[in-house]
């Protein structure tokens, strides 16, 4: 089976980013209509989150990692799970609020904020196990 994880990748990185950046100028402009942008980027960005972890796990026992890429590997495999954890609570947290930013918006925030810059440096070792270790990168025999 191919390795389809790269696919996903960037769906929750831009989705769950842009989510925050709507939800945020949601409050700020006091637009209604900013917070349910916001509510479908984050509702999306959690799915394609799943979907990246889930094809990351599948990809995991075809790849070969480098002994000098392992500590990289486990660093992001360990921000993988962890940022799944946070992003299905902040949905759950939204759903219970009727899809709209909680009561205590300034705590949904930062843990969305939080949730942000986590999946920014998952994704930062992801790329160090591409670029630089060649992780998942096929090498033609020559």
């Amino acid at each position: 089976m191919p390795n389809i994880h790269p696919i996903f990748t960037h769906f929750p990185i831009a989705l769950l980013t842009m989510s925050l950046i709507f939800d945020s100028l949601s409050i700020i402009l006091k637009r209604e209509q900013l917070e349910r942008v916001g509510w479908w980027s984050q509702l999306s960005g959690t799915i394609g989150l799943a979907a990246t972890v889930i094809s990351g796990l599948a990809a995991k026992s075809h790849i070969i990692i480098s002994q000098n890429g392992r500590e990289a590997f486990e660093m992001h495999e360990e921000i993988a799970f962890f940022v799944a954890a946070l992003a299905v609570t902040l949905l759950l947290w939204r759903i219970a609020a009727g899809m709209l930013l909680p009561k205590k918006k300034a705590l949904y925030l930062s843990l969305l904020t939080a949730t942000v810059i986590l999946v920014w440096v998952g994704a930062w070792y992801g790329g160090e196990l591409v670029y630089t270790f060649g992780t998942g990168v096929h090498h033609p025999a020559r």
